[in-house]
C-alpha cells in the first residue's frame, strides 16, 4: 500500500511539468482572452507577409526570373483535372460571394432573417462545392 502510494506520488510529480507545458504552449501568451490571442495570431501573419516583401525586394532580376520559372514549371506540369477543378473552385468561390453579398443585403433590408441566410449558404455550398480530384498515386513499388 504504501509502495503504491510512493510510486503514484513520484509519477503525479514527475508528470505534472510535462502537462502544464504542454498546455500552456498552445499561445505565447496564455492569460491572454480569445481576441487577444486572434490578433496576436494577425500580427505574426503580418509580420511573416513583410518578411516575403522583404525577402522579393531583396532578390536580383536573375533571381526573380528563376522564381517566374519554377512557378510556370509548377503550373504546366499541373494535371488536367487538377486544372479543371482550380478554375471550378474560382468559379464556385465568386458565386459564394456573390451569393452571399445578396443575402446580406436582404438580411439588412429585413426581408431575410440570419438564420435563413445560413440555411442558403450551406445549401449553396453542398450543391456546388466542386469535389477534388484524387491526387496521382506513384505505381507501387515491387522489391
Amino acid at each position: 500500500m504504501r509502495t503504491r502510494t510512493l510510486l503514484f506520488a513520484a509519477v503525479a510529480l514527475l508528470a505534472g511539468p510535462i502537462l502544464v507545458q504542454a498546455q500552456g504552449a498552445s499561445t505565447t501568451n496564455p492569460s491572454a482572452t480569445r481576441r487577444e490571442q486572434a490578433m496576436e495570431r494577425r500580427e505574426a501573419a503580418r509580420d511573416r507577409r513583410g518578411e516575403v516583401k522583404e525577402r522579393r525586394a531583396a532578390m536580383t532580376p536573375e533571381q526573380r526570373e528563376a522564381a517566374r520559372a519554377r512557378r510556370a514549371e509548377r503550373r504546366s506540369a499541373m494535371p488536367a483535372e487538377q486544372v479543371q477543378f482550380r478554375n471550378d473552385l474560382r468559379a464556385y468561390q465568386r458565386g459564394l460571394r456573390e451569393k452571399s453579398t445578396d443575402l446580406r443585403a436582404q438580411v439588412k433590408a429585413g426581408t431575410l432573417t440570419r438564420d435563413d441566410m445560413a440555411t442558403q449558404l450551406k445549401a449553396y455550398r453542398d450543391a456546388s462545392r466542386p469535389t477534388n480530384p484524387a491526387p496521382a498515386r506513384p505505381a507501387p513499388v515491387t522489391p
